[in-house]
């Protein structure tokens, strides 16, 4: 009879509360580890995501700055103009524009035109040369960088601006910041571009990217 009766026996109240408190910890211990892991996977993903924006707002920034004319900024989209570049630093946030003016490569900028696709010739005039017609110069083409907010892509982007056409480059570019610094003689530049933590806007940036282009067809008139 007494080991029948000690065969039922079962574990005791303090025995189960000591493996549930047990259970708990572990499973605690390892939700918690789950989260960590997945936090870290989410910050590395949004580091590649930034860093490749950055590179890639770098690559069409620089580009157009080889083949520039001219450099300058602005404060508005519109109209003609703008201040030269010439030994100062802008910073393209905040309603500042990059101005890059293009020399004009075609003959005519109409879709239809048959002389869309035909190239300008190549001229010499006011000591330097560049595309045009035997009466002088074609007209240059001013392209702007701007770090706007863009309503239908609901958040703020970096846009290039060409005449009509506006390409946006990067979404989602709150925390991406584009520099320009320029020599005196304007025969060069500095483009800076980094981030900042998106998850602490107050921390200095991350990472930085940048690039040093000899501007060879810079006019400084």
């Amino acid at each position: 009879m007494k080991s029948a009766r000690r065969a039922q026996r079962a574990f005791t109240i303090i025995e189960m509360m000591i493996s549930m408190i047990g259970s708990s910890i572990i499973i605690g211990a390892l939700l918690y580890s789950s989260m960590q892991l997945q936090k870290s996977l989410h910050a590395s993903e949004t580091y590649a995501g930034l860093q490749a924006d950055q590179h890639r707002l770098l690559d069409y920034v620089t580009r157009d700055l080889r083949r520039a004319i001219g450099v300058g900024s602005t404060q508005t989209i519109g109209g003609s103009g703008g201040a030269p570049l010439n030994g100062t630093s802008i910073a393209v946030e905040n309603g500042t524009s990059l101005v890059v003016t293009q020399p004009g490569y075609y003959q005519s900028n109409t879709p239809n035109d048959p002389d869309y696709q035909k190239q300008l010739a190549v001229v010499a005039a006011d000591n330097y040369v560049d595309y045009g017609t035997a009466s002088g110069h074609a007209p240059g083409v001013r392209i702007l960088f701007r770090k706007e907010y863009i309503a239908t892509e609901k958040c703020v982007c970096f846009v290039r601006h060409e005449d009509d056409a506006a390409t946006v480059i990067v979404r989602n570019a709150d925390n991406l910041h584009l520099q320009i610094s320029t020599s005196v003689d304007g025969c060069s530049c500095v483009v800076t571009v980094n981030f900042t933590s998106p998850f602490n806007g107050k921390t200095p940036p991350l990472v930085a990217s940048h690039d040093q282009i000899l501007l060879r067809n810079i006019r400084l008139d």
